[in-house]
């Protein structure tokens, strides 16, 4: 019996790339995101694009989406407070 020839993961030395169709989808996705979810969602996509090659644009419009958007919703939240619209905990 030839035991080289297993199906186990670890035995597997070919390196396997994922490659993402569409720029432009992604980039939206990960704009409407930053959006959603600034402070976690939106950075941490921003970042994983930033380590793919192709995408470093993106991520840098990602981020600034992400970073620009949670400083006005902080701003925002904190203004609501004080004028009485949002329950001050």
């Amino acid at each position: 019996m030839n035991e080289q020839n297993s199906l186990s993961p670890l035995a597997d030395t070919s390196k396997k790339e994922i490659k993402l169709t569409s720029r432009k989808k992604w980039l939206w996705l990960g704009i409407v995101v930053a959006i959603i979810n600034p402070v976690f969602a939106g950075l941490i996509l921003g970042l994983a694009f930033l380590t793919e090659p192709e995408m470093k644009k993106e991520a840098k419009i990602i981020l600034a989406v992400a970073i620009i958007w949670g400083a006005i919703y902080s701003y925002l939240v904190s203004w609501l407070t004080s004028q009485g619209y949002l329950p001050a905990y």
